[in-house]
């Protein structure tokens, strides 16, 4: 006759305090990721792809900038990189210096 109300109230609090824990962890999830659409595997491609891009700058020994661009589309511009030394990467952006 009282099997209906088999479960303790102490079971049914535990049970609303973690819906109500797990909603907030996913807010605050949610609040940390921007809300572009994409899920995660698509944004850590498109990270990666951010990363391969490989913009430089490249400044002679007088902190002048000699050239700047995509090492994928420009050879000259890789060859001074190949003969220039790594300063930084800031924002994905890596400069370069050569030493004269």
């Amino acid at each position: 006759m009282f099997q209906a109300g088999a479960v303790k109230s102490n079971e049914v609090s535990d049970r609303s305090l973690a819906s109500i824990d797990e909603a907030e962890l996913r807010a605050e999830i949610d609040s940390i990721f921007p809300d572009d659409g994409l899920t995660i595997t698509e944004r850590a491609y498109a990270e990666i792809a951010a990363e391969q891009t490989n913009y430089v700058k490249v400044f002679n020994a007088e902190n002048e900038l000699v050239a700047q661009g995509l090492t994928t589309e420009n050879d000259k511009l890789r060859e001074l990189v190949n003969q220039a030394d790594f300063l930084t990467q800031v924002s994905g952006q890596k400069y370069y210096r050569i030493s004269e």
